[in-house]
């Protein structure tokens, strides 16, 4: 992380003043470059203007000494000089008539623009000078200077007033030269540029390593860390003793301290507020505005099948609902838009999804309270708490259990054992009158009396079986002799009904459950078909072994029946409609499917209005179940 911290910074900054550099280099080679030619082409204009002074004698000698071959002569060794490229005398018309060059002989050539950078001077007699292309086509520095018309010439050439000028003298100098000198001064202080730049850069570079990169580097080492969660990152002393990083980085470790403490404080109160929510056995799940689950509980992710993660990244109609979209207010009771509508707390009734790993969704009936609430932000959310109704039922089926065993209890306190103790009266008093010969009548009675206590205790035997508390591993149970206590304790009620209950179940029939429990089913399912014959019927139990060997029970009524419409909620916890008229809690069906389920067992139902209901029970043999664990 350091060395990579110092690769990208460094190289950003040593490309940044590579370029300034090198950019106030070119600058200044821009500058100077041209001031330095300006200077070359002044000292060759002020040497041409001498040579053209020096050559205006000489011409003006050969002139007066009508010396034309030496006149040409001059010309010629001129046009040979180093750096020269062309010397031409003219005629104050412009005609050529002596050249270094003989192609230019005889040329007119136009005066105005025989110089077009010079300043027009030369017509007054003095010279000047400028770059240009001349008749040979080539870059050159062209003096002009007049040759003037002197008393000493005015014979041939008239007079001085008329004719001030008796020629041009023309030299025009090379250009490369110039060019050259000023390219190798360009050459020479773009080569001590690159140096001062390396130099500059080296020295840089060591100084910035030294007192930037590697301060920087520790900072940018040290909060990497501490955002990957590492609180106890520090920069310590790598970032120097006295300067400015280095006060920056003990900054940097006093604000890392605060915040470490900071967030250790908010985490410890994130789990202590998880705890909390966590313990409440209800379902909560605290939602947005935008559907969006940003709390929830262990109950709630029990009740789903989701892990708390899955939980908060997931809308609520997702989570609990399955649905991609928000619920339909108009159909569904929705906690968050009748918030928005009215006051709270608002309570309603669901059915929510719980997944089971390798299994289908299973769909739970709830009952949800929810409340809003706002933040200091002014963000609103709804807290929803979800009771799960199968979980009361459960609670209520135990506490029912719990209620039956008290009663049992007392029962066999306050009847079982007298009757246990009046009975061994009986046998003696039975045994005595048995010695003496008594009369016959009093012995049938006596024996009736016997009859009637063994009935008795039989009762009480069957009422103590059935509330006996459920065993989690379960036992082995006579679905036969289950169903025939169930209805010998609600013999007198079917008695004062009209109603016979008969019980054909194999003997085979065995399962492993709770005996209590499955007790509790039969009497239900018993109780529900008698409440709904209201004028009398038959309530017939019977079961045995199919081929796929399961056990299967059936309960049929000849009562009134059920209807469609019904026949989707008698499972429903706290749904209740019996067609005697009589209230009840809405439990008992829930608990039979409750305590079917959990002995891996199955219950249905299938009624015709008017023809009675059966239910039937489907469990997996003893035998089976005992193979399935063990294999």
């Amino acid at each position: 992380m350091l060395s990579a911290v110092r690769s990208r910074l460094g190289s950003r900054i040593l490309v940044l003043m590579a370029l300034v550099l090198v950019a106030t280099s070119l600058v200044f080679l821009a500058i100077f470059a041209p001031i330095y030619q300006r200077e070359i082409v002044g000292e060759r204009k002020a040497v041409a203007t001498k040579l053209a002074a020096m050559l205006e004698i000489t011409l003006q000698n050969a002139m007066l000494k009508r010396d034309i071959e030496g006149l040409r002569d001059i010309v010629e060794r001129m046009g040979q000089s180093r750096n020269v490229d062309l010397v031409m005398i003219l005629d104050p018309k412009g005609e050529v008539r002596f050249s270094s060059d003989a192609r230019t002989l005889g040329r007119k050539l136009d005066i105005a623009r025989l110089c077009p950078g010079c300043t027009g001077k030369a017509d007054a007699g003095d010279a000047d000078a400028a770059f240009t292309r001349n008749e040979r086509e080539a870059e050159v520095l062209r003096s002009v200077g007049a040759v003037k018309n002197r008393e000493q010439c005015v014979g041939c050439h008239g007079s001085t007033q008329d004719n001030p000028v008796n020629g041009l003298l023309v030299i025009d100098y090379t250009a490369a030269d110039i060019t050259n000198r000023t390219g190798l001064l360009a050459a020479s202080l773009a080569g001590a540029g690159l140096l001062t730049v390396l130099g500059a850069l080296a020295a840089m570079w060591l100084a910035l390593r030294r007192f930037v990169l590697r301060p920087v580097g520790a900072l940018a080492q040290a909060a990497q860390a501490f955002a990957q969660g590492d609180f106890s990152a520090r920069v310590g002393a790598g970032v120097g003793r006295d300067d400015e990083l280095a006060d920056l980085g003990r900054g940097f470790d006093d604000m890392a301290g605060r915040l470490q403490e900071t967030i250790t404080r908010l985490r410890g109160r994130e789990a202590f507020q998880q705890a909390l929510i966590d313990a409440v056995p209800d379902g909560v799940r605290v939602i947005d505005s935008d559907y969006r689950v940003v709390a929830a509980n262990a109950a709630f992710c029990r009740q789903t099948g989701l892990d708390l993660h899955e939980a908060l990244g997931a809308p609520c109609h997702m989570s609990s609902h399955g649905r991609a979209e928000p619920c339909i207010p108009t159909i569904v009771v929705c906690p968050l838009t009748a918030l928005a509508e009215r006051a709270g707390p608002v309570k309603c009734s669901h059915e929510h999804i719980c997944r089971k790993p390798g299994g289908e969704p299973e769909r739970v009936a709830v009952e949800v309270v929810a409340d809003a609430f706002v933040d200091a932000d002014g963000r609103r959310y709804v807290v929803e708490s979800i009771r799960d109704l199968s979980r009361q039922v459960q609670f209520s089926q135990e506490q029912r259990l719990s209620e039956i065993g008290q009663l049992a209890a007392g029962v066999a306190h306050e009847i079982h054992n007298p009757l246990a103790s009046v009975r061994l009266g009986l046998k003696a008093i039975d045994r005595s009158f048995q010695a003496k010969g008594v009369d016959p009548d009093i012995a049938e009675y006596m024996a009736l009396v016997d009859a009637e206590i063994d009935r008795c205790l039989e009762s009480t035997e069957r009422l103590m079986r059935m509330s006996r508390l459920p065993d989690e591993r379960g036992a082995l149970v006579e679905l036969g002799r289950s169903a025939r206590d169930a209805a010998a304790l609600l013999r007198y009620e079917a008695e004062q009904k009209a109603i016979s209950v008969s019980v054909d179940i194999d003997d085979a029939a065995r399962i492993i459950a709770s005996e209590g429990e499955i007790g509790m089913v039969f009497v239900n399912l018993i109780q529900n078909a008698m409440h709904a014959m209201t004028q009398g019927g038959r309530v017939a139990i019977s079961g045995g072994l199919n081929g796929e060997g399961d056990v299967v029970v059936r309960v049929a009524d000849t009562g009134s029946g059920i209807s469609p419409e019904h026949l989707l909620k008698i499972f429903h916890p706290f749904w209740s409609w019996r067609a005697d008229g009589s209230t009840g809690s809405g439990l008992g069906l829930a608990i039979c499917q409750s305590i079917v389920n959990r002995w891996d067992g199955a219950i249905e139902v299938a009624s015709e209005v008017g023809r009675g209901a059966t239910f039937t029970l489907r469990f997996p043999h003893a035998d089976k179940k005992i193979g399935q664990e063990w294999g």
